[in-house]
């Protein structure tokens, strides 16, 4: 417990304004041994509150320590991170890890070094997500506070912490997620008459399977069931590291055209060797294959200058969407745990609008219309 119960409230004369200062002492666990040590909070400016509004937020700061105050342990954010990286984050599966470490020490770690990890507070927080606005895009800033909860909510559960600052935090604007485009049928049929193999077996099965490309490029022959008419996706490509799918929803089976099967299976080989290998063999390099193999194909056609190997993804959920598969249908095709995910992944098309638009105009415009007018005017 503090030992000064109410605290000392200070004047302090300062170059940018006079201010109120609170200073207690704090107990706190610093390699497992109490301690108290001298604490201070800058409470306002003495031309904005008065004394007795000073003393009632001295008050408020000193509350927690008045009753079943448990100390917290006394660490360096930089120490913690260390232990947050090494114990933490190998609960996590590879992607999962990868995703939250490059997250934390490229954005957050910077920002909060040289700190103590329990002057952190929920203000701070906010500020330095902020900062951020609108350079980034909102999928960005969702990852930063993806990171923040994640290091926060743990400090919490060892002890570190009260409570997580990260809690409540609200982010800013940022630049809209630019989609990947997504293709008609027409259009993805033209670029395949444009490839030559394998490459065209690439988009062929990206576009009929709807698989993310990483779960693309770490197939293996054996992967493909001829006879059943499937691919069965166990593994992915990630960052030219095989591995684990990216969550367990995303270990399926997808029926597949025989015809797409057959294009492909005329140049099987091993069952454990990968149906997709680069120049010199060993895994491919995506975003190379589609810069150099690809696009010079899709510009003759007139493609978007944007498209992306998630434009095959998402071309195959708007066909599946606007085509009335079921949406349980789309989303165990897809790989996902939440159907609100697979709809993301659908544009309406210009058809379906117009049919929905004929759907309305005949329920409405043709038969009731001229009854609802007759009985207004009445």
């Amino acid at each position: 417990m503090a030992r000064i119960q109410r605290g000392s409230l200070i004047y302090r004369h300062g170059v940018k304004g006079d201010t109120w200062l609170c200073r207690y002492l704090e107990t706190v666990i610093v390699n497992g041994q109490r301690r108290v040590i001298h604490r201070s909070k800058v409470l306002g400016f003495a031309r904005e509150i008065s004394q007795a509004q000073a003393e009632r937020l001295r008050d408020a700061l000193l509350l927690p320590f008045q009753t079943n105050y448990q100390p917290v342990a006394l660490i360096q954010f930089e120490s913690y991170f260390t232990q947050w990286e090494t114990v933490h984050l190998a609960t996590y599966r590879d992607s999962t890890r990868k995703f939250y470490h490059d997250v934390a020490k490229g954005y957050i770690y910077p920002f909060f070094k040289g700190r103590l990890l329990c002057d952190i507070h929920p203000m701070e927080v906010q500020a330095f997500v902020n900062s951020f606005s609108p350079g980034c895009s909102q999928s960005v800033l969702k990852h930063i506070r993806a990171g923040l909860n994640s290091l926060f909510k743990i400090a919490v559960t060892w002890g570190y912490l009260k409570d997580n600052p990260a809690n409540g935090l609200r982010l800013p604007p940022g630049r809209p997620v630019t989609r990947a485009p997504v293709l008609s049928i027409e259009q993805i049929g033209a670029l395949l008459q444009k490839l030559d193999p394998p490459y065209r077996g690439m988009v062929l099965l990206a576009a009929t399977t709807a698989v993310r490309p990483s779960e693309l490029f770490g197939l293996q022959w054996g992967d493909l069931d001829g006879k059943g008419q499937v691919i069965n996706i166990s593994r992915r490509l990630y960052r030219r590291h095989l591995g684990e799918t990216k969550t367990p929803q995303s270990v399926r089976s997808i029926p597949v055209a025989s015809e797409v099967l057959a294009e492909l299976l005329q140049y099987r080989g091993e069952s454990d060797a990968l149906v997709f290998q680069g120049v010199r063999g060993g895994p491919v390099r995506s975003d190379e294959v589609l810069r150099e193999h690809i696009m010079p194909s899709a510009r003759t056609l007139g493609l978007p200058e944007d498209l992306t190997w998630r434009s095959f993804r998402r071309s195959a959920e708007t066909i599946m969407h606007n085509s009335g598969v079921p949406l349980k249908t789309q989303q165990s095709v897809l790989g996902h745990k939440n159907p609100s995910t697979t709809l993301l992944y659908a544009e309406s098309t210009e058809e379906s609008r117009r049919q929905a638009a004929g759907v309305l105009g005949r329920l409405l415009g043709c038969a009731n219309l001229p009854k609802l007018l007759t009985e207004r005017a009445t």
